[in-house]
């Protein structure tokens, strides 16, 4: 939705734009088959953006998706690209922000549904991102930062 309203440009079904690309994808985002959630790593290559700080790692292993939609770029809008994943040689964009302002993050993936599988000890919470990665983003909307 911040996206959207922000002016980004967007994918609006991502298996049709890797045809369109010419890329035969394994589709890492979404199953529409198993109908659940897939995990996949996302890296954070700046050590100064928001989402950096509130998670403390370079890359976050398991973010769990469920999209067949994306942002395809954010030229001409006030938001920063700050995390990514690689998909079949493009990169897909996870997270973005607004570094005008206090605390302003969008993210792509579902760190909640991270934190439900840790909480009731599903079998496969281990292919998952951490909790205390996942539950960190949570602590960052109830405790901020003074300056």
């Amino acid at each position: 939705m911040l996206s959207v309203v922000s002016g980004a440009d967007m994918i609006q079904d991502l298996p049709q734009w890797f045809e369109e690309q010419g890329i035969k994808t394994s589709f890492l985002h979404r199953d529409p088959e198993k109908k659940s959630f897939i995990a996949h790593p996302v890296k954070i290559p700046s050590a100064k953006s928001l989402i950096y700080r509130i998670m403390h790692v370079d890359s976050i292993e398991g973010v769990p998706s469920w999209h067949h939609q994306a942002i395809e770029g954010v030229d001409n809008t006030r938001l920063v690209v700050t995390a990514y994943t690689e998909t079949d040689g493009k990169q897909i964009i996870e997270a973005f922000e607004r570094p005008d302002k206090t605390f302003c993050l969008g993210i792509q993936f579902h760190p909640e549904v991270a934190v439900r599988k840790w909480i009731d000890k599903e079998a496969d919470a281990e292919n998952y991102m951490k909790y205390d990665d996942a539950i960190a983003l949570f602590r960052s909307l109830l405790c901020r930062e003074k300056k």
